[in-house]
């Protein structure tokens, strides 16, 4: 039996849709899993293309396809010329003989397959597909009793592909006209005393709890046709029958009489009418075979069974198209919000790198809450909000605002923290239903010690900072030199989980420090923005920036620095400058260390420290300097052809931008108050060159996570269970760790990650608004739609963001996303839809920056500012 002509159930799956057609691969979708199916084969394409081949009409039908193509759907006579068309296409392939190679295997088969009566149905290419259904259109043909009438049926399956209504069907879903494949699918004939229609999940009201069992007397034609009336049982997946509506049942298509061929319509007896057609039992038992079937083949299924002979048959399967979602009437209301993280975490993140971060927020703001006393009773009620501090949205990270809310409770002056966390985060609508707690005289008096108490202990960390942080930092360098990266490509699945441990113990673990000042950034610039707001001060939010400006000592800003001053370097010895002209930033390395060794020490240098300052620098499947050092080597260039680029000069323009700000604000203010105004500009200064300066440890440590992780990746390559090393990053932090100590769900992590490698890819094709609510379950019932005004653009229509540094620029604006875009920005204006801290060398060669996304305390501002660069942040 030759394969391209007839296949059996086994082979049907491994010769794919466009040889058998859609309704064949989900009989063998059914017959794979062990559902109950009717015996049949199909005739592929290939006796389909040996049928018009032998025939001569194939040239025929391919140019009456393309004729089709031109025509315009919305022209009135466009319906009579496809009819006309479709005519003659039917009358082509009904004239002509089955070839004979198709006839003989098909006599040959029978023979096999055992006496009639037989079903004989159509199976197109992208007939019963998820996208596209064909409900109806292409012909089946019931109680075919030999060889001869099968061989008619054949030939009308195949004419059917070219009725009119088909071709006007794909024409109108743009699917094209090129000849069909098409597949015939040969069943044997189940004489149903009742049949149907069941959905595993409810297409009315979308509810994938439920399924919907539609049922008549006699065979499933007459549903499929709309004639019969039929009952409708709802069946909750749980295994019990929810609900049902009996209709009058009236009509039913059965048997033609003494084996005639085909079908007849008959009138039902009174007394079954209004009868159930299926028992409770008989519907629990259905309802959980699809809802079996469903689970099994991973989507929702439209199903067509019949019941004969004591049993279910399962007819044929196709995915269910265009489920409603139902929306969400009940559960927590939820506000997810992105307008900070995404700085750290952009686009798409891997579930590694949630699943570190969600462990990572709750590990380190727990510590904080211990360091400042915070009972052990009221931490274990804190202890579901720490945890949920992120959510996980297609496949992109934010803030669970609810949850960071409910955490500012813990500290005193709820109303006026919650400002100010919302400005830090640059949040442009405030939640409005998390309140501060209403408390009786009584609830205040006895509480007043314990926030009291608070209040002092974080004063007191305050106060600490200026010697903590340095401490911080030091023991720091301490914890993360024990940790030698040249060790890891020969380390042991064991010993790489040993090193997250010390990662974990020594680095991690003592980071309260960078946390209790993060609080102080938030209210010192919540106390400055105030005292800006009282002075009555115009254009108070860019004379905010220059406040800020010019403080010395800001670790972010050094990787920019030291990179001018190496392209001044460069730029000097013309054999250096030399190196750069080949594209590769290989080959540039590769001449820097033998044209000039120093000149190289010094990028190796930068790549040692600041190698994992990139951009998605807290993602862990990010790329950095230490594995592409492209990024580097582009910036270089960029500088090379700025000589005024000159960080004296940027210090100087900062120094006196900011002077002249102080001295704006001084004369808004009385004496008292311009006291008041320095220690609080002092305040608001530290606190951010700390937060910027621990931002640097924060990103190398996160560079240590990565390469242990990526090793970890190598190591279950080499004994395959990965198929790739950065497969390692579609896996979660636990599962990694359950691996290792015997408690997996599931050993099977190289299924685990091409799974996921899937999902995550579909989630680079969607959009989300970086702001949106939830109700109940967030995965499903919900729409993440954003603001309308977020949704909704005019021509013409100005934008208007918070103004980070002050200029007017024009000039052409470079659009970046990613390091793989074109990073050449001399003189242009960077325009992103969010940054960090590892696109900072990209800002000193814009003219100006503009981010959608962004506050005036994000990173892009901050450095925006150190570097006098005209910049906008947060542009819906």
């Amino acid at each position: 039996m030759s394969r391209h002509l007839l296949l059996k159930p086994q082979d049907v799956l491994g010769s794919g849709e466009a040889e058998v057609g859609g309704k064949a691969m989900g009989l063998a979708r059914l017959h794979q899993i062990g559902a109950r199916v009717p015996d049949w084969f199909v005739l592929g394409n290939g006796a389909w293309m040996q049928h018009i081949v032998d025939a001569g009409i194939w040239s025929l039908l391919r140019d009456a396809c393309a004729q089709l193509e031109q025509l315009n759907l919305e022209d009135d006579a466009t319906g009579e010329k496809i009819a006309q068309v479709a005519k003659n296409m039917q009358a082509a392939v009904l004239d002509a003989p089955v070839a004979r190679a198709v006839a003989e295997e098909l006599r040959a088969v029978l023979a096999d397959f055992g006496p009639g009566p037989y079903a004989v149905r159509s199976s197109m290419a992208g007939e019963d597909s998820s996208a596209h259904s064909f409900a109806g259109q292409l012909e089946s043909f019931l109680f075919q009793t030999s060889l001869e009438e099968v061989t008619d049926s054949l030939r009308r399956c195949w004419a059917s592909a070219f009725s009119a209504r088909v071709l006007r069907y794909r024409l109108g879903i743009g699917e094209g006209l090129s000849l069909p494949a098409m597949g015939v699918v040969v069943q044997k004939m189940i004489n149903g005393q009742v049949s149907g229609v069941c959905f595993s999940a409810h297409p009315v009201s979308g509810r994938r709890d439920h399924a919907l069992i539609t049922a008549a007397w006699g065979l499933g034609e007459g549903i499929v046709s709309g004639l019969c009336n039929t009952d409708e049982y709802v069946f909750g997946h749980g295994g019990a029958e929810v609900s049902h509506v009996l209709a009058d049942k009236d009509q039913a298509i059965e048997a033609a009489p003494d084996g005639g061929r085909g079908t007849v319509t008959t009138a039902v007896e009174p007394a079954l009418r209004k009868k159930r057609c299926l028992s409770p039992e008989q519907v629990v038992e259905l309802g959980q075979e699809v809802v079996r079937v469903a689970s099994r083949l991973g989507k929702a299924q439209d199903i067509e069974w019949t019941f004969a002979q004591g049993g279910f048959y399962l007819l044929q399967a196709r995915p269910m198209t265009r489920l409603p979602e139902p929306d969400n009437q009940q559960g927590p209301r939820l506000v997810f919000d992105n307008s900070n993280i995404q700085e750290s975490y952009c686009g798409v993140t891997t579930p590694l790198t949630f699943s570190f971060a969600t462990r990572a927020y709750a590990c380190v703001y727990t510590q904080t809450a211990r360091a400042m006393k915070v009972p052990e009773d009221q931490l274990l009620d804190l202890d579901p909000v720490l945890r949920n501090l992120l959510g996980l949205v297609r496949g992109r990270i934010y803030y669970n605002i609810n949850n960071w809310y409910r955490g500012l409770q813990l500290l005193p002056s709820f109303g006026r923290n919650k400002e100010d966390m919302e400005k830090m985060m640059g949040l442009t609508e405030p939640v409005d239903f998390v309140e501060d707690q209403v408390l009786t005289w009584g609830q205040k008096l006895k509480r007043a010690p314990r926030i009291g108490f608070g209040l002092l202990r974080l004063l007191r960390e305050f106060g600490k900072l200026g010697k903590n942080v340095p401490r911080f930092l030091a023991e720091f360098d301490v914890a993360y030199g024990k940790l030698d990266r040249k060790q890891l490509p020969g380390a042991s699945y064991s010993d790489l989980i040993e090193m997250l441990a010390q990662i974990d113990a020594e680095i991690l673990g003592r980071w309260q420090v960078p946390i209790i000042n993060d609080f102080w950034v938030m209210m010192s610039s919540g106390r400055l923005r105030r005292l800006l707001a009282k002075a009555g001060v115009e254009n108070a939010n860019a004379l905010m920036n220059n406040l800020m400006a010019g403080e010395e000592g800001i670790e972010s800003t050094e990787p920019t620095r030291m990179l001018m001053r190496l392209a001044g370097d460069i730029r000097r010895d013309s054999a250096a400058r030399k190196c750069f002209e080949p594209p590769d930033a290989q080959d540039v390395l590769a001449d820097l260390q033998k044209v000039q060794p120093a000149i190289y020490a010094q990028i190796e240098t930068y790549i040692e420290r600041y190698g994992d300052r990139v951009m998605g620098e807290l993602k862990l499947e990010t790329i950095t300097l230490r594995e592409n050092p492209a990024f580097v080597i582009q910036v270089l260039r960029n500088y090379l052809d700025r000589p005024d680029l000159d960080p004296a000069t940027l210090a100087l323009r900062e120094q006196s931008n900011r002077h002249a700000a102080e001295k704006t604000l001084g004369a808004a203010l009385g004496l008292f108050s311009r006291r008041k105004m320095k220690k609080i500009l002092w305040s608001a200064r530290n606190a951010v060159k700390y937060r910027e300066n621990m931002r640097l440890a924060r990103t190398r440590m996160f560079g240590l996570y990565r390469d242990v992780y990526r090793a970890l990746g190598d190591r279950l390559t080499e004994v395959g269970k990965l198929d790739h090393a950065r497969d390692v990053f579609y896996l979660t932090v636990d599962e990694l760790l359950a691996y290792h100590e015997g408690r997996a769900v599931s050993a099977d992590l190289a299924t685990l990650a091409t799974a996921r490698k899937a999902e995550f890819a579909l989630y680079e094709t969607q959009a989300l608004p970086h702001r949106f609510e939830t109700i109940g379950p967030v995965y499903h019932g919900n729409r993440y739609q954003g603001p309308a005004q977020d949704r909704e653009f005019t021509p013409g229509r100005t934008l208007q963001g918070l103004g980070c540094y002050p200029g007017v620029v024009e000039s052409e604006a470079r659009i970046i996303h990613s390091p793989q875009d074109e990073l050449s920005v001399n003189g242009k204006i960077l325009v992103a839809e969010r940054t960090d801290p590892g696109w900072a060398p990209l800002f000193p060669t814009t003219s100006g920056i503009l981010v959608e996304r962004g506050s005036t305390l994000s990173h892009s501002a901050v450095v925006a500012r150190e570097l006098g660069i005209p910049a906008v942040v947060g542009i819906p």
